[in-house]
């Protein structure tokens, strides 16, 4: 495993383990808690945890993305304007994107790199 993935890894733990910890601190005492409670819980932390994998892998892949040396538009050179962000929708909820943001001199065009 890379020292990448291992530092994704531990930040995922960590949000599972305070997932689980708030699902058991709220949960129904075991005589108390009905089939519908208990699985509501279950569904609860699974999308909290589907979130924080979708917000490490976005992230991890927006810093990847290769710079955009040319326009898709005019074909001309690209100028750098820094990091911006958008939030943007995804299954498990939004998520905030972090990436490279060009502009098109020749044409006017602002780039906002897929990915």
């Amino acid at each position: 495993m890379s020292m990448q993935d291992s530092e994704v890894k531990a930040r995922l733990m960590t949000q599972a383990e305070a997932t689980i910890d708030a699902i058991l601190a709220m949960r129904k005492k075991p005589g108390e808690a009905q089939l519908a409670d208990i699985e509501q819980a279950a569904l609860t932390a699974g999308q909290q945890l589907a979130h924080a994998v979708t917000v490490e892998l976005v992230a991890e892949s927006a810093a990847e993305l290769p710079a955009w040396p040319h326009c898709p538009t005019c074909g001309q050179k690209l100028k750098a304007k820094g990091k911006r962000r958008r939030r943007v929708v995804t299954e498990s909820g939004e998520v905030t994107v972090q990436r490279d943001y060009y502009h098109c001199a020749a044409c006017g065009q602002g780039i906002f790199p897929p990915g």
